[in-house]
């Protein structure tokens, strides 16, 4: 009896001790492009911390945000659900009663905080912060100090923490921008003239729009000073060696065919994640999405799966399992910022991307946040005498229901092939995968979508 005794003695830790309580570092940035940064290859040299940090991580470079908007880009990261599943269409708060990984945490007995953008994270009781601040997201002294500030909250709790924290840069206005308010007049450690920078090739390369993109460059770098100044704050803290960090921009920079579009550049996000004991740092090209966060998140803080969310755990990716269905992604837009709806769903693989449009009524009435700086003004008036930079334009703002595009040849989505006849077969293939997308989630543009195609 004694000797059965013993045995279960010391048997039962092994079968009652939790799993390690990581620390989560949840970062984001605000309208910054998937190639601004240099370990995405941009050779301008605005991006050092983050960098440095992305040698250290699992680099996912084919992630697409589900939305790439600020408030319904959030609401997916934060529920694992589409934006037609979680409530949160536009720039409204997700429906009652949809789970989060705020609250999920919450109730787990982590310490929840946040920086900057609570209000893209609503209703409050979705998102129960412990500790809420503000007014830091273009400050990166500021940022660093409050991210100290949750740390040793959480310490004082004696809680593993996850902190949400938002740096507002590279959002408008920008460095430079006369609208600029004197929180956001923080200098960075390098601003770029006009001579320095590189266009982004789907753009055009002319003199306003090189302006433009220098101060949105300038926007980046201090972006990056923030970055640097909360991993320090973690270094400080002590507790760098047992947090998990994620990083990845809430969508794509805020210029034309970019930001509240399903234009590559639009939601092309790639994300970085560095955790505890994760081994060697792997180089991932499937094609993710911000939806697959949630579950990759409880995944690997060992807590429970949770159902009814629409993406799925990149965990056996890392352990170098097989996921079937990685070599497409569906993004979406449904309402914009202004409030008005302007529908629209891409699926997109390595060589193609086929695209929907329910709003196209052959007028030019497309307008959205990221048309309102410098860029899109010289756009539309280099069009009045260059047919082709018209052209160009009226693609934004008429549109077309129906857009495919041959990314081999036409990276920067300039040329719908649509009607040429050796694309067909293709085009079936991603009508037939956006449709089941759209039937399995209960997209509300299904109908349109039957209307106004093949079906």
């Amino acid at each position: 009896m004694l000797l059965n005794l013993t045995v279960l003695f010391f048997a039962l830790p092994h079968q009652v001790v939790p799993p390690p309580r990581w620390n989560v570092l949840l970062v984001t940035a605000d309208d910054m492009n998937a190639d601004s940064a240099g370990w995405m290859g941009n050779k301008l040299g605005a991006t050092p911390h983050l960098d440095a940090f992305a040698a250290t991580a699992h680099q996912f470079v084919n992630n697409h945000v589900t939305v790439p908007i600020c408030q319904p880009s959030r609401g997916a990261l934060l529920t694992g659900r589409v934006p037609h599943r979680n409530g949160a269409l536009g720039f409204n708060p997700i429906s009652s009663g949809v789970p989060t990984l705020v609250g999920m945490l919450k109730e787990a007995g982590w310490f929840i905080a946040s920086l900057n953008k609570q209000a893209h994270m609503k209703p409050d009781s979705a998102f129960p912060w412990d500790l809420a601040l503000t007014d830091s997201g273009k400050n990166p002294k500021l940022f660093g100090e409050q991210i100290s500030q949750c740390l040793k909250a959480a310490s004082t709790a004696g809680k593993p923490f996850f902190i949400n924290a938002n740096i507002t840069d590279p959002h408008r206005p920008f460095v430079g921008d006369t609208s600029t308010t004197e929180a956001e007049k923080e200098s960075p450690a390098k601003l770029y003239t006009p001579a320095e920078i590189t266009v982004p090739s789907f753009l055009e390369d002319i003199a306003p729009v090189r302006r433009e993109v220098a101060q949105y460059y300038s926007s980046v770098r201090r972006g990056d000073q923030s970055f640097a100044a909360l991993m320090a704050a973690l270094k400080d803290s002590g507790r760098e060696a047992d947090t998990l960090v994620v990083f990845l921009s809430d969508h794509g920079m805020s210029f034309p065919f970019s930001k509240a579009t399903v234009y590559r550049n639009g939601t092309w996000s790639p994300v970085l994640i560095r955790y505890p004991g994760m081994g060697k740092p792997q180089k991932r090209e499937e094609f993710v999405s911000s939806v697959d966060i949630l579950p990759t998140l409880l995944e690997l803080l060992k807590q429970p799966t949770l159902e009814g969310v629409d993406g799925r755990s990149w965990g056996p990716l890392l352990r170098g399992e097989k996921q079937p269905d990685r070599d497409y992604v569906v993004t979406h837009v449904n309402t914009v910022s202004s409030g008005k709806s302007f529908p629209q769903r891409c699926i997109r693989t390595k060589d193609f991307a086929y695209q929907f449009h329910a709003w196209p009524n052959g007028t030019p009435h497309f307008r959205v946040e990221a048309m309102g700086g410098i860029t899109f003004a010289a756009l539309k008036k280099a069009g009045e005498s260059d047919p082709k930079l018209k052209a160009r334009v009226e693609q934004l703002t008429i549109g077309v229901p129906e857009q495919l595009f041959d990314l081999r040849t036409d990276p920067d989505e300039r040329t719908n092939v649509i009607g040429d006849p050796k694309y067909q077969a293709e085009l079936g293939r991603l009508r037939k995968l956006l449709l089941a997308h759209m039937e399995k989630t209960g997209d509300p543009q299904l109908e349109n979508f039957r209307k106004k195609t093949w079906q």
